[in-house]
């Protein structure tokens, strides 16, 4: 039952920027608290609600890490680690720019 809520809450959260989210990674590390999810795909569309004039080629992050403090959530802080992030972005072409 937590694990489907961490997992929709993930899914919620994070689907606007990653791609194909693994909740299978959840059920393995979920008894320490923990989330570690691998070689994730940023999405190519991350750009494209942004006023600014890029938009993305190619995205990956090699290693997120989740420590989520289920027992003691108000005392203890929520830690989110993210490694490795490879990034190519590129410009939109003049046609979308927006004046603004």
């Amino acid at each position: 039952m937590l694990e489907k809520l961490i997992s929709d809450m993930l899914n919620k959260h994070l689907s606007k920027f990653l791609e194909n989210i693994d909740t299978k990674q959840l059920g393995a590390t979920l008894f320490n608290s923990s989330i570690l999810l691998n070689d994730m795909r940023l999405k190519s569309t991350m750009f494209e609600d942004s006023p600014l004039p890029f938009a993305m080629r190619y995205g990956q992050i090699g290693r997120i890490f989740l420590k989520i403090p289920i027992w003691d959530m108000f005392k203890t802080p929520l830690v989110i680690e993210i490694e490795d992030i490879v990034a190519v972005v590129g410009l939109k072409p003049m046609a979308q720019w927006s004046a603004e």
